[in-house]
């Protein structure tokens, strides 16, 4: 089974945020939440969202 992970810290925030969840659908509502909340971005543009694809990391696990 697969999971998908996000470092803020990634895309290059100097930040700690971390994120998980079973599907790249379940994991952008938090990395969007974390972006309003702690660095005040109110809309994803295609730059930012193309660079948050881009740090999205799959994991396998079994």
């Amino acid at each position: 089974m697969a999971s998908y992970g996000f470092k803020c810290k990634d895309i290059g925030m100097d930040c700690g945020f971390t994120a998980s969840a079973k599907t790249k659908e379940e994991l952008m509502p938090k990395i969007v939440e974390h972006a309003k909340h702690d660095h005040h971005i109110e809309t994803i543009d295609e730059a930012l969202q193309a660079k948050v694809n881009g740090a999205i990391r799959k994991k396998m696990f079994f």
